[in-house]
C-alpha cells in the first residue's frame, strides 16, 4: 500500500508543472543629476534612462526590435517596479510587454556610440544626453529634459 501511495505521489509531482522562477524586476527611481541640475529617471544601479523621440505611437519601441539600434541603446527590459520619486501609475510596458515604459515612452540605456560618447557605465553619467537631438533623459513627470550640460 505504501508503494502505491509513493508512486501516486511521484506521478502527481511529475504531472504538475513547476512554477516558473519569478523574474527579478528592475527598479526605476528618480535621482538628482548634478551636471543637468535636474532630477532624472535612473535604474536601480543609478544608470541613466533615456527616451527616444522617434518612438511612436506611445508604448511602442521602434529601437528595441532593431539590432542596430538596440546595440547602442539597449532597452530597459520588463518587468520593473517604481522606486523613490517615480509614479507607479506612469510605469508600464510596451504593447508587446518586453520593454519598460514611463508615461508612454520606452526607456533605454546608452551603450556608447562613436561621435556621441562613451557608454554610461557609472551612476550619474549622461553621455547619451541630446544625441542626434532625439535622445533625452527623462524627468519624473515623464517628459524629456532637453538641457545639454
Amino acid at each position: 500500500m505504501r508503494r502505491i501511495a509513493l508512486a501516486a505521489g511521484l506521478a502527481l509531482a511529475l504531472a504538475v508543472p513547476a512554477a516558473a522562477a519569478p523574474s527579478k524586476a528592475v527598479v526605476v527611481e528618480a535621482a538628482y543629476n548634478k551636471a543637468l541640475k535636474a532630477t532624472i529617471l535612473v535604474d536601480g544601479s543609478g544608470r541613466t534612462l533615456y527616451l527616444w523621440t522617434a518612438d511612436n505611437p506611445r508604448n511602442n519601441s521602434v529601437c528595441a526590435p532593431d539590432p542596430g539600434c538596440a546595440k547602442y541603446w539597449p532597452p530597459l527590459k520588463a518587468p520593473a517596479t517604481a522606486g523613490p520619486g517615480v509614479k507607479a501609475s506612469l510605469l508600464r510596458t510596451t504593447t508587446d510587454g518586453k520593454v519598460v515604459t514611463y508615461n508612454g515612452h520606452p526607456l533605454y540605456h546608452f551603450a556608447g556610440y562613436t561621435g556621441v560618447g562613451p557608454p554610461d557605465k557609472k551612476a550619474g553619467q549622461i553621455n547619451g544626453q541630446g544625441a542626434f537631438v532625439v535622445w533625452w533623459v527623462v524627468s519624473p513627470n515623464g517628459a524629456p529634459i532637453k538641457t545639454i550640460p
